[in-house]
């Protein structure tokens, strides 16, 4: 019998079951584990455009939309962001692994298991940040729990604001647990690890600011 990796449980102790992980030589359960975690993503983004996160910006231009054209577009922002969420869970889990796989030599469905944690601690600041847009009007680029809040009260420009928005608590954080899983599961040294680790994500950083920075009313 393989090993099926308790997701939850690698969060809280990843020191024990990176250890687990890497003595095992089959893992059981995996596929199942990425199906649930795709719908998971899916449902949890068609839950955040049920209230309308994330289309601020466009929702400006619908003002002069008839009653039955807006309720049409909040139809298909909702189909869009659901097909995003099964995309986003999608990169999250393979493109990085795919990635560690050619320079850590490591198993892939051990690397597969890692993104599936990277995976949870994602959903569950998107799930954090849906009560605090409700309630207290901070979008994404405003989240309590980015710098974006420091930079645009320093006034910084427009592409740094959204540069610190995607330097999360929470991005901090699936850097750490991937550097703690990858120093047990590698051969490889801590040193190159961290470059590694630093490179990704900055590169992802960078990619999530440019997409915000595009102003999508500007292209309808």
């Amino acid at each position: 019998m393989g090993y099926r990796v308790p997701l939850l449980r690698g969060l809280k102790e990843p020191y024990t079951i990176s250890h687990q992980l890497r003595k095992e030589e089959s893992l059981t359960g995996l596929w199942k584990q990425v199906l649930l975690l795709i719908l998971l993503s899916a449902l949890v983004f068609g839950f955040s455009a049920f209230f309308g996160i994330g289309s601020e910006q466009a929702s400006r231009s619908l003002l002069d939309l008839s009653r039955s054209e807006y309720e049409l577009y909040k139809l298909f922002f909702g189909a869009g962001q659901v097909v995003w969420g099964i995309v986003y869970a999608i990169l999250v889990i393979f493109v990085p692994s795919l990635f560690f796989w050619t320079l850590v030599e490591v198993e892939y469905k051990k690397l597969i298991s890692i993104q599936l944690m990277v995976l949870l601690i994602l959903l569950t600041e998107k799930i954090i940040n849906i009560p605090i847009f409700l309630f207290l009007g901070l979008n994404t680029n405003s989240s309590i729990f980015s710098f974006g809040i420091i930079a645009q009260a320093s006034a910084f420009p427009e592409l740094i604001i959204y540069t610190l928005s995607a330097i999360t608590l929470f991005k901090i954080w699936t850097l750490v647990l991937q550097y703690k899983y990858l120093k047990v599961v590698s051969e490889r040294s801590p040193r190159f690890l961290i470059l590694v680790l630093l490179g990704t994500h900055l590169f992802f950083v960078i990619v999530s600011a440019l997409l915000s920075s595009i102003h999508l009313e500007k292209l309808i």
